[in-house]
C-alpha cells in the first residue's frame, strides 16, 4: 500500500482537485494499491488519518511501505514539514518521500532533512515506480534518473534529469478515486469550478520563472480532444459549470488556440486559463469570437513590466505595445484580461516601479475590465542567468525549519521578500496604488466587501486616482477594513485569489 498525502495548501473552502497525486497514482501498476490522503479537506488530520491506515494495512497482508507527499513552496510546505517529521518519528521504518517544485527547485534544504528519506525531482510518476522498486530492494538507486538522497556518509546524491514525458503518453486522471463533488466550488466562473492540466512546462525563458527551472524551456500538450472528453466527463457525470486551467502557457499559436475552441464548442462551461500577450496578438477576431463562444471567459497574461527595457531584461519576448494590443482585444471580445507585475527590480527599483504603475493606468484606460495581479520579485534558480544577475540561493535556508518561518513564507509566496532593494517605502508605494485603484474600480473577485462599501470605496478613491495620489490613503483603508465581510484570503488558486482593495 502506498499513501499519496497533498499536504494543506488552502483554507478547506478554497480544495481543488489534487491533480499532482491523483498523476502519480494513477501512474502505479495494477498490483500496486494506493489511496490519496489530502489535507485540503474540511476536518482532516493527516497524520491521524495516515497513522490509522498504517495501522489497519499492518493486519491486512498489505503494509503501507511508503508515504509520499507533494510539497510546493508556500503554505504546503508550512504543512509538509510537521507532517513528515510526526509520521517518520511515528513510522521509522515507512518511507517518507517527497515531490513536487520545492525540492526540484531546493533539493538540499530537503536532503539534509532526516524525517525526508527521498526526493523525487521534477516529473515523478516513471521515478516514482522506480523508487518503489529501490524501496522494495529490486533497483540500484545510483541507477535511477530523478531521485535524490542522501548517502552514508552524510554527502547529496541528486541523480541526473528524467527525460519525461506528455500528459498525452501517461493515464487518465483518476477521478474514481476521490469524491469529485466535494471538489467543485462556487468562483467567479461557476457554481461548480474545477481545476484541470493539460500540458506541462513552457518553452519560455523567462529568467524569473521557477517553471523553466524545473522543466527547462520545453512544453508537451495533451490533444485538445482528450482535454474536451475528460472535462466532458466532469460536466456530464458530476455537473462540473467551469474551469480553472493550470497550464503555464494554454495556447501554443493560434492554430491550436483554434483547435481548443472547436473542441470545447458545446460543453458549456466557463473557463480561465493563462497565456501570452505576444500569442493573443497574433489571433484573429474569428479566433476571439470562437474561443468567447467556447466559454473563454478570464485570461491571465504575465505582462510583469510596464517597461519595454526591464521586459528584455527578464527575458520576456514581449514589448508593452503588446501587452496593451492584448487589453484592447480582450475589450472588444468580451474576455477578462487578468495583467500580472513583479515589482522590484535589483538595479532600479524605484524607476521600474514609477514605469510600471504608469503603464498600469494606461491599461485602465484601454480595457476598464482589467484586473491586476501584483507580485515582488523573489529570485528563484534558473538554469541560467537570473532577472538582475543575483544569486538566488546565496542567502536561502539551509534546513526545512527555518525555511518554514514567516519572512521565508513570505519570500516564497512573493507577499514581502524582504530583498535589499526593495526598500519598505518602495513596496508600500505599491501596495498604496492597488488600494486606491482597486477601491475605484472594485475587483470582480472580490466578495468579500459589502456592497456599501463597494461604492464608499469608489466615491473616496475618485479625486485620488484622477490626481494620481497613491500615498498614504488611510481612508480607504479605514473603509476597507469597516466593510469586510472576512480577511482577505492569500491561499485561493489563480481566478479565486481575492481582491486586496
Amino acid at each position: 500500500m502506498i499513501l499519496l498525502v497533498n499536504p494543506r495548501a488552502t483554507r478547506p473552502e478554497n480544495r481543488r482537485f489534487p491533480l499532482s497525486v491523483m498523476a502519480v497514482g494513477a501512474a502505479l501498476p495494477p498490483d500496486v494499491s494506493w489511496e490519496i490522503v489530502d489535507g485540503n479537506l474540511p476536518g482532516m488530520d493527516v497524520v491521524r488519518s495516515v497513522s490509522e491506515r498504517i495501522e489497519a494495512q499492518r493486519i491486512s497482508g498489505d503494509p503501507v511501505t511508503a508515504i509520499a507527499l507533494t510539497v510546493m513552496p508556500g503554505p504546503q510546505l508550512v504543512s509538509a514539514v510537521p507532517i513528515s517529521k510526526a509520521l517518520k518519528a511515528r513510522f521509522p521504518d515507512v518511507a517518507i518521500i517527497w515531490g513536487g517544485n520545492f525540492g526540484s527547485l531546493y533539493p538540499d534544504p530537503v536532503l539534509n532533512a532526516p524525517y525526508v528519506d527521498w526526493l523525487v525531482r521534477g516529473q515523478g510518476e516513471e521515478t516514482f515506480l522506480e523508487l518503489l522498486d529501490v524501496i522494495a530492494g529490486k533497483r540500484d538507486p545510483l541507477g535511477v534518473a530523478g531521485i535524490a538522497f542522501r548517502l552514508p556518509d552524510g554527502q547529496h546524491h541528486i541523480a541526473p534529469e528524467r527525460a519525461w514525458r506528455g500528459p498525452d503518453e501517461l493515464p487518465a486522471p483518476p477521478y474514481y478515486k476521490i469524491d469529485v463533488g466535494q471538489y467543485l466550488r462556487p468562483t467567479l466562473l461557476g457554481r461548480r469550478s474545477g481545476v484541470y492540466q493539460a500540458s506541462i512546462g513552457c518553452p519560455f525563458g523567462c529568467n524569473f520563472c521557477g517553471v523553466i527551472s524545473v522543466f527547462g524551456r520545453r512544453e508537451k500538450v495533451q490533444s485538445p480532444e482528450r482535454t474536451a472528453e475528460h472535462l466532458r466527463f466532469l460536466a456530464r457525470q458530476h455537473g462540473m459549470d467551469s474551469v480553472h486551467f493550470y497550464d503555464n502557457n494554454f495556447f501554443l499559436n493560434e492554430a491550436h488556440a483554434q483547435e481548443v475552441a472547436a473542441a470545447f464548442k458545446g460543453l458549456g462551461l466557463r473557463w480561465w486559463c493563462e497565456a501570452r500577450v505576444d500569442a493573443l496578438g497574433r489571433f484573429s477576431d474569428e479566433t476571439w469570437r470562437a474561443l468567447k463562444g467556447a466559454g473563454l471567459t478570464m485570461v491571465f497574461c504575465g505582462a510583469e513590466s510596464g517597461s519595454d527595457e526591464i521586459l528584455a531584461k527578464m527575458n520576456k519576448g514581449t514589448t508593452t505595445d503588446q501587452i496593451a494590443h492584448a487589453a484592447a482585444k480582450c475589450g472588444e471580445h468580451g474576455i477578462i484580461p487578468e495583467f500580472s507585475f513583479v515589482f522590484g527590480d535589483p538595479d532600479e527599483p524605484r524607476r521600474e516601479i514609477d514605469n510600471t504603475l504608469a503603464f498600469i493606468r494606461r491599461l485602465k484606460g484601454i480595457n476598464p475590465a482589467m484586473e491586476l495581479i501584483s507580485y515582488f520579485y523573489t529570485p528563484t534558480p534558473q538554469r541560467k542567468g537570473t532577472y538582475g544577475n543575483v544569486d538566488p540561493t546565496e542567502t536561502t535556508p539551509d534546513t526545512l525549519e527555518e525555511w518554514i518561518e514567516p519572512e521565508w513564507v513570505d519570500w516564497m509566496t512573493h507577499e514581502n521578500p524582504h530583498t535589499p532593494w526593495l526598500e519598505p517605502r518602495l513596496k508600500a508605494r505599491v501596495d498604496d496604488f492597488e488600494l486606491v485603484l482597486k477601491s475605484r474600480f472594485p475587483s470582480v473577485h472580490d466578495k468579500r466587501t459589502r456592497p456599501w462599501g463597494k461604492a464608499l470605496g469608489r466615491v473616496a478613491a475618485h479625486r485620488r486616482w484622477a490626481l494620481e495620489r497613491y500615498e498614504n490613503p488611510r481612508l480607504l483603508r479605514i473603509i476597507r477594513q469597516l466593510a469586510r465581510m472576512a480577511p482577505d484570503d492569500r491561499q485561493l488558486y489563480g481566478h479565486l485569489r481575492p481582491a486586496s482593495g
